[in-house]
């Protein structure tokens, strides 16, 4: 696959992934395409859902947990014959809750040039408590540590 073809993929599956259309969906993604959230409690791959009903209940379950999802400065590029690599920025808002902007990565695997698999990366941040510097760390067994001593 070239990054041509890896944009007009992830395109044609866009347009029917943000206009919630499971006819459109069906056509972009294989009946059993799994997509695998950057949280949920599907240990280890976060929430897991399987196939265009399994994407619209995902779509919906986003709406349930974000007021507002916007991503931006997206880019996807071919990796091999059967991946493209996505990566953005993602600027929302948790209901009730703070905004956010992170970092993402997606690796989607495509067969026969639909979506297979999504899977998704958000890098992940939290404020540092009171009296915690920005260069500490927790180390394994949860005591903070200096990246210096490490």
């Amino acid at each position: 696959m070239d990054d041509t073809t890896a944009r007009a993929t992830m395109q044609r599956f866009g347009q029917a992934f943000f206009a919630r259309d499971a006819a459109l969906l069906a056509q972009a993604m294989t009946p059993d395409a799994q997509w695998h959230f950057a949280i949920g409690s599907d240990a280890p791959h976060g929430r897991v859902r399987v196939g265009v009903a399994g994407f619209l209940q995902g779509i919906a379950e986003n709406d349930a947990l974000f007021e507002a999802l916007r991503f931006d400065d997206v880019l996807c590029q071919a990796l091999g014959e059967d991946k493209i690599v996505m990566t953005y920025r993602v600027t929302g808002q948790h209901r009730g809750g703070a905004f956010f902007t992170l970092r993402g990565i997606e690796l989607i695997t495509v067969v026969d040039g639909r979506v297979s698999m999504k899977d998704v990366f958000w890098k992940q941040y939290r404020a540092a408590s009171e009296g915690e510097r920005s260069d500490q760390v927790h180390d394994t067994t949860g005591r903070r540590t200096h990246l210096a001593d490490r």
